[in-house]
């Protein structure tokens, strides 16, 4: 069986990936604008983990641009369906690209009821989107969708925080001596995220536990 957990977001989405032989793979998705990856001199900072976890870390990574730049209600509206297709199309052709559509089976995370406002409605309209695609492809008995709570609750605590989950991925709370393999996890260990969690970490970890979820529900 190939595992996947999937954090979805409008601006980081990330995947976790435990194939048959026990082996993890993460992948990042990133909204890069339209810059050129390669240009290193104006790579801006905010990116600068992006590139060193995929040009030394053996991370996949997929960079999009989202293109809303109407100022009407009517014509950002139109942009945002655009882009939900894109995004959504991005990450599943990846996923079927990489790891095919047999012996599958996705895990998401549900959305967070407690939450308002107009990003948390799109959050909704993007996601329903990836949903809908990821049911047409893999059908409905392939696809777990777990409470947040259930999936903080593996890293120890129903209501944790970014910081406590990075925290709890770098202390390998669930003894998995797989994950201990990945350059991801030797690249985090010693690092001080208490203040600030630099992107894509803290999306790469939610997909961790996310994927995880699927095991500890058995």
């Amino acid at each position: 069986m190939i595992r996947i957990g999937i954090d979805f977001s409008l601006n980081s989405p990330a995947v976790c990936v435990k194939n048959t032989g026990g082996d993890y793979t993460f992948i990042s998705f990133f909204n890069f604008g339209d810059r050129i990856w390669d240009d290193v001199k104006k790579m801006p900072k905010a990116f600068e983990v992006h590139k060193e976890l995929i040009d030394k870390k053996g991370i996949l990574g997929f960079p999009y641009f989202r293109n809303l730049s109407a100022d009407t209600f009517l014509v950002r509206e139109r942009e945002k369906l655009e882009d939900c297709r894109s995004i959504t199309s991005l990450i599943t052709n990846s996923l079927v690209t990489f790891f095919g559509t047999s012996n599958v089976h996705i895990s998401l995370e549900g959305f967070s009821y407690g939450s308002t406002g107009n990003s948390f409605i799109d959050i909704v309209q993007y996601n329903s989107f990836l949903r809908s695609r990821l049911l047409e492809i893999y059908g409905s008995e392939k696809i777990s969708i777990f409470q947040p709570s259930h999936v903080k609750k593996l890293a120890g605590k129903g209501n944790a925080n970014k910081h406590f989950m990075v925290k709890a991925f770098q202390d390998d709370v669930l003894d998995d001596k797989d994950l201990r393999m990945t350059e991801l996890w030797k690249y985090v260990q010693g690092k001080d995220f208490s203040e600030k969690i630099p992107k894509p970490i803290d999306d790469l970890v939610d997909a961790y536990f996310i994927l995880k979820s699927q095991t500890a529900n058995q």
